[in-house]
């Protein structure tokens, strides 16, 4: 697994991309949705022992 390095700037194509996607004027609108998303209340009923097998099971891990 690669570390990001602090010093290493992103590609040209890549900083523009992300300008063009978050503008500053939409940041506000990101806030709240995010804000609203965080403070829903949980769907999903587990335990703190449930949640800890889960995040930790290697069987759940995304593919290589």
């Amino acid at each position: 697994m690669s570390t990001r390095s602090s010093t290493k700037k992103p590609p040209a194509s890549l900083q523009e991309l992300v300008r063009k996607q978050f503008t500053p004027e939409d940041k506000t609108g990101r806030v709240s949705r995010a804000m609203a998303a965080l403070n829903e209340e949980e769907g999903i009923k587990l335990s703190p022992e449930q949640w800890k097998w889960v995040a930790e099971d290697v069987d759940l891990e995304e593919p290589a």
